[in-house]
């Protein structure tokens, strides 16, 4: 079914391609009003100053692990946009001292020809399938549609010579919009609870005003201004032009046939946020906003450092809005916004992303996350989600597509289907998203999601409980059946009970009797303070933003069920943030290091950087606990349940994970349902890397040992041979 369904997506993406080349000519007249609108309101705001925009700050990581070299994930992009003048469209020889009466006249239309094939292609990079095509004889039939609309939506633009459309006010009280319609004013109108003026049918201006100035608090002076027929002198057409097509104007306007004919036609630079890795890290980085606004990850966690302060040339002005010269008038200079150095590593996370996207599609999961920390610095080197989206195009995880009722009723009683997958009712039409999963892929999960983290917790309970004298590896307890406590029957998940087994056998085999032998013994007060110690329950104070800090109740709170289910992960909720950290504790001598995302902050106004240096929150295991815990994990790759995460010639420990999920607070069962994860490091003498692979919802197993271990695997063994670690097995 899962095939089928992706058929069936496919078959809409591609029709939304030919929909998008079709109406681009609508989206761009949208765009141009509401730049217009936009622009009148600025207006309003009576400035005396005019804004110097500062260049944003780039966000750079480690170009690979062998030099400091950096590389920017987040930059800028200068490209062009297209504005025009319709006055002289439509009198390329303008002169105001002449009536235009008299003023030899353009051809709006001709230009408007001339444009649309060209200016169609603007953000031909955006569609997926797109190629620059300005050969009439070769359009292909929807081209010649699209093209044939844009140029008509082009001529009512260009040919529009005075201003038809003024936005004087928004947001009105119902009282005032009874008020100004109770006027009758000829040539304002209201649009909603916005008030909107068209010169062109206002008989006298000053009049109007002076009706209206009182009901929206502006003078009379300044909205005669405003209300006085004017022609238009400034519209923005298109911006983020390509490349090749903001040159192929360039060649238009200098070729001398057409010279005198788009000399109203102009464009100038503009800065953009560009992601020249596209997604690459994109739950790491965010993304910038239409509105210059940074978005989820470092670009929302660090906006105002990486925004800069916008510089202003500033006086005073009279009525018309003209700047006045004299003693008040000066200019302010922009300062740019800081670099961010993050602590990733270019090359890693780039291979983990291609073998987790590959493997999140081979085991058929919903998402998958990975995460890898330096563990004697708390660095993180990768950070990777999938499925991810590319920064520059974050509009698109917003598209979505009808589907018909019919289908959706199939859909909910196909036992196939996913019931996951967002469905949206607005206003009983029903959509799902062109990407299945909509802006949730914005979220990186790996620091906002929580989960229960199954049978990975064990390795941190056994080492809490050997620190604490409680056990040792040889410590025996009698596995002779289910545990019987409170209401429920704590079993094994092979259902296999072999009498006397050791603390080894109870990692090897992943039983959750031996954890329940194991946390009685040390009680819910001893086993609450060491998941504190771990960094359970608690913020990590990582630099990213919408971290979550967990679920984990007071110890005195807890039932006897609950002291063993936390023992062996149910029961608690973590952030794979969160275990990742906690898990590196077993690889760096029994530290817990606050996790470092962001290395430095580096300002452009003299300030002198920021540095985050490595912090050790604290000791949380002694030595001959870490050291006897690595050894038993690294058992349970060599011959136990995390065999699949064995690399050839290389030490390898670690522990896997699944746990339930639940429905309307009952447990479900089967493929599909459980959260599989892995986590690990190596080698076993100085580990270079600590890992956690977790898979949501995998559908060719439940398990993670054959899931998530096999993931584990493959980014271990590129890991070995990129940080040249020598075999020692």
């Amino acid at each position: 079914m899962r095939t089928n369904f992706g058929a069936r997506l496919k078959v809409v993406k591609i029709t939304l391609v030919l929909v998008a080349v079709v109406f681009t000519g609508r989206l761009f007249s949208l765009q141009v009003i509401n730049f217009e609108t936009y622009a009148q309101e600025a207006k309003l705001q009576h400035e005396k100053r005019s804004v110097l925009p500062a260049r944003r700050g780039k966000i750079l990581v480690h170009k690979n692990y062998i030099d400091e070299e950096l590389t920017p994930l987040a930059t800028n992009n200068t490209l062009k946009m297209l504005f025009v003048d319709p006055l002289v469209l439509a009198y390329p020889k303008y002169n105001p001292q002449l009536p235009l009466n008299e003023q030899e006249q353009g051809d709006p239309n001709a230009v408007a020809a001339l444009l649309a094939p060209v200016l169609i292609h603007a953000h031909c990079e955006e569609i997926e399938g797109c190629e620059i095509n300005t050969d009439p004889e070769s359009w292909t039939a929807p081209e010649k549609i699209a093209i044939t609309a844009y140029e008509k939506e082009l001529r009512e633009i260009l040919g529009q010579v005075e201003r038809t459309r003024v936005v004087l006010d928004s947001d009105l009280a119902p009282n005032r919009i009874t008020e100004i319609e109770n006027l009758a004013l000829r040539g304002i109108s209201l649009e909603g609870t916005t008030l909107v003026a068209n010169p062109t049918l206002i008989l006298n201006a000053e009049m109007t005003a002076q009706a209206l100035a009182p009901m929206i608090n502006i003078e009379v002076d300044r909205l005669t201004s405003l209300l006085e027929r004017r022609p238009r002198r400034y519209v923005e057409i298109v911006n983020k032009i390509v490349p090749e097509v903001s040159e192929k104007i360039t060649e238009m306007k200098e070729n001398p046939r057409y010279a005198s004919l788009m000399r109203g036609i102009q464009m100038k630079d503009e800065y953009w946020r560009y992601y020249p890795e596209r997604s690459l890290a994109s739950q790491v980085l965010g993304f910038v906003d239409s509105n210059g606004n940074g978005q989820y990850g470092i670009e929302g966690r660090f906006d105002l450092d990486l925004r800069g302060q916008e510089g202003y040339i500033y006086g005073a002005t009279n009525t018309r809005g003209q700047r006045i010269l004299g003693k008040d008038s000066g200019i302010t200079q922009a300062r740019d916004g800081a670099d961010i150095v993050i602590s990733i590593d270019r090359v890693i996370q780039g291979q983990v992303e291609k073998i987790l996207e590959e493997d999140t599609e081979r085991f058929q999961a919903d998402f998958g996350q990975v995460i890898i920390v330096e563990p004697n610095t708390g660095k993180i080197l990768a950070m990777a989600n999938s499925p991810s989206f590319d920064p520059n195009e974050y509009g698109k995880a917003f598209l979505k597509y009808e589907i018909p009722p019919e289908q959706y009723q199939l859909d909910l009683e196909d036992e196939n289907f996913n019931q996951r997958i967002p469905t949206l009712n607005e206003d009983g039409r029903l959509f799902r998203y062109f990407n299945v999963w909509g802006p949730t892929v914005f979220r990186n999960k790996l620091v906002a999601d929580l989960y229960e983290p199954g049978s990975v917790m064990k390795a941190l309970t056994m080492a809490a409980a050997i620190n604490a004298a409680e056990v040792t590896p040889t410590t025996l307890f009698q596995d002779t059946g289910p545990v019987e406590v409170d209401d429920f029957n704590i079993r094994n998940s092979d259902g296999v009970y072999a009498g006397p087994t050791s603390m080894i056998s109870v990692l090897n085999r992943s039983l959750n009797t031996g954890i329940a032998f194991v946390t009685r013994k040390m009680g819910s007060k001893l086993v609450y303070e060491y998941m504190r110690d771990f960094g359970f329950g608690q913020y990590t104070d990582v630099e990213l933003p919408g971290e979550a800090d967990g679920g984990l109740e007071y110890w005195q709170d807890w039932s006897e069920s609950e002291l063993i289910t936390r023992g062996f992960g149910q029961g608690i909720a973590v952030t794979p943030l969160q275990m990742v950290m906690g898990f590196a504790s077993l690889a760096n001598g029994g530290y817990l290091y606050k996790p470092i995302i962001v290395e430095e902050v580096r300002y452009q106004d003299g300030r002198p950087a920021k540095i985050f240096h490595p912090e050790v929150v604290r000791r949380v295991v002694g030595n001959e606990a870490y050291n006897t815990v690595k050894s038993m994990l690294l058992n349970v790759v060599t011959s136990g349940g995390g065999r699949a995460a064995r690399v050839s010639g290389y030490s390898v420990m670690g522990k896997t994970g699944t746990s339930q999920t639940y429905r309307n607070g009952k447990v479900l069962e089967g493929v599909g349902t459980t959260i599989a994860s892995f986590a690990g490091f190596g080698p076993i003498q100085e580990p270079k890397f600590v890992m956690l692979v977790k898979y949501d919802y995998p559908k060719t197993s439940q398990f993670g040992s054959e899931t998530a271990a096999i993931t584990f695997q493959r980014i271990a063994e590129f890991l070995f041979d990129y940080f040249e670690v020598p075999p020692d097995r």
